[in-house]
């Protein structure tokens, strides 16, 4: 009788862990998805910014610059999330599980 009581503590605490690994990997790629809206956002902006330049209008420098620096910060943001994302999923493989044939 303990052993089943071990056994059924043991998958309550698996599945607790499962649940809370699918929970974060959740709230990684909602952040991921704001992250990437910013990304869209400053592209959008800054694409606007070089047309009206291009087409002989105004464009201060340094909005340009600013944006540019938005986007590559931006951009070292949703590598990093990215990263968080692959390695969240790696976790989430637990030792119990069979490996694939092959």
């Amino acid at each position: 009788m303990s052993s089943l009581l071990d056994r059924l503590n043991q998958e309550i605490e698996d599945l607790g862990k499962r649940a809370q690994a699918a929970i974060d990997q959740g709230r990684l790629r909602l952040d991921l998805m704001r992250i990437r809206r910013k990304q869209d956002n400053a592209a959008r902006d800054l694409g606007l910014l070089i047309h009206r330049r291009e087409r002989g209008g105004e464009a201060d420098p340094s909005r340009v610059e600013s944006l540019l620096a938005k986007l590559d910060q931006v951009d070292q943001e949703i590598t990093r999330l990215e990263r968080e994302i692959a390695t969240a999923k790696a976790e989430s493989v637990t030792v119990d599980q069979e490996p694939a044939p092959g």
